[in-house]
């Protein structure tokens, strides 16, 4: 099994009522698969899964052991939950009604289904 990483374009899906504020997200997503193109398709479903319509893949990566080091805090954090659970996303939103560029970033947890 190996790692495999995207990053996904994807605004909420109608019927997403936690996300009416929200205009869209990259998601950043790890899979743990045994093929790049298996990872793929569980990565889409898995958005598709939590009331989201994916725009497009913005990047794809099969990652290497030597650059897990490397990574991020908040990358590290994702390939480590998938290693437990098999998949796992960060979606970063952009809301809907732009506010100031100097605002800071808001984190909010949402009720998925």
């Amino acid at each position: 099994m190996n790692p495999y990483m995207f990053v996904i374009n994807a605004i909420p899906a109608p019927s997403n009522k936690d996300c009416e504020d929200i205009a869209g997200a990259r998601v950043h997503i790890w899979v743990i698969s045994e093929d790049k193109e298996s990872a793929k398709i569980r990565a889409l479903d898995y958005i598709t899964k939590y009331l989201w319509e994916v725009k497009n893949v913005e990047y794809e990566f099969e990652i290497q052991q030597e650059l897990i080091q490397k990574l991020g805090e908040d990358e590290l954090r994702l390939y480590q939950k998938a290693l437990l659970y098999g998949i796992a996303a960060d979606f970063l939103a952009h809301p809907r009604i732009p506010g100031n560029p100097d605002d800071p970033a808001v984190k909010r947890r949402l009720d998925l289904p």
